[in-house]
């Protein structure tokens, strides 16, 4: 891969630009994920190679923080707290309500003999 001789990082592509540039704009994961087909990881990856971030008090900003191996600032780790407890909330109404009774409670199921 070819380097910048002026900041001696790799040299992007346009579709890597655009990339970070969505993602220095605002844009969500999933957003910027649809639209360039990058993953995650290398989005996150390719965003600390450069110097990119998110904007603060996103879960993205929060995933640059990681990316360059920082603790994250005040908000962005607000931020992260509120997506992962939205996930967690997603994940319990997916749950059926007689299974979540069971987990509760710690019954457990009684061996079928056949």
């Amino acid at each position: 891969m070819a380097t910048s001789p002026f900041t001696d990082r790799p040299t992007l592509t346009v579709g890597q630009a655009v990339t970070l540039t969505l993602l220095r704009d605002g844009y969500t994961q999933r957003a910027v994920q649809a639209g360039t087909g990058v993953a995650p990881g290398d989005l996150y990856r390719l965003a600390a190679v450069h110097g990119i971030s998110a904007p603060h008090g996103t879960s993205e900003g929060h995933a640059c923080h990681a990316a360059r191996g920082e603790d994250p600032c005040g908000p962005c780790e607000t931020a992260r707290a509120r997506a992962d407890s939205r996930a967690r909330a997603q994940q319990r109404k997916k749950t059926p309500p007689a299974l979540r009774a069971r987990l509760l409670t710690g019954a457990r199921r009684t061996a079928v003999t056949r």
